[in-house]
């Protein structure tokens, strides 16, 4: 099972996760030595600016780029992806957009019903897939295997599927899934 942790002093309680810092953080975090994620999150004001942000972050040590869609309409989307396969090629470095196609979606749903991976947030808080499940937090970090052992992710399968019956009846061809599982959690508590 993925681990990210959003904070480097979590490397050492979860040996070989992957860190996922913001842009002012990646070049604090590359002089230590670590290898470094950069998560931008692809917002109507930072459409326009992502390749330039990207850039930067190549250019203070990330090793990967991350870009993570809230609120951004399709034609955005389909923009984002074709600067960051860009970037990919460009600047030789690891890209991920967390998007999905819809066609996928389709014809693979059992690979979106999935609990992991695991996110360590700064505060020690380990939720899974996404930050914004905080509801189906797991707890906070003393041992990862005793959180893992106490934990029932069915709840979590089971707000995988309601999202991905929402997520397809989007029409676009991009699905911003992660976004998709944050709001059917958000509008799933505020049902309750």
């Amino acid at each position: 099972m993925g681990v990210e942790v959003h904070d480097p002093r979590w490397l050492t309680v979860v040996p070989g996760a992957e860190l996922v810092v913001g842009l002012d953080e990646v070049g604090e975090c590359a002089a230590d030595g670590h290898r470094v994620t950069v998560l931008i999150d692809l917002v109507p004001s930072t459409v326009l600016r992502l390749r330039d942000l990207a850039t930067e972050a190549v250019g203070e040590g990330a090793r990967k780029v991350r870009v993570r869609p809230h609120g951004v309409d399709r034609v955005d989307l389909v923009h984002a992806a074709v600067e960051l396969n860009r970037v990919a090629e460009e600047d030789a470095v690891e890209v991920q957009f967390d998007v999905t196609s819809a066609a996928l979606l389709r014809t693979d749903p059992a690979a979106f019903v999935r609990v992991d991976p695991l996110v360590v947030k700064r505060d020690g808080t380990v939720v899974p897939i996404c930050a914004g499940l905080e509801v189906y937090a797991l707890g906070t970090l003393g041992s990862l295997d005793d959180l893992l052992a106490q934990w029932d992710p069915r709840p979590v399968r089971d707000l995988c599927e309601v999202a991905l019956t929402r997520a397809l009846a989007d029409t676009g061809p991009l699905v911003s899934w992660y976004e998709h599982l944050t709001r059917t959690a958000a509008e799933m508590r505020a049902g309750c």
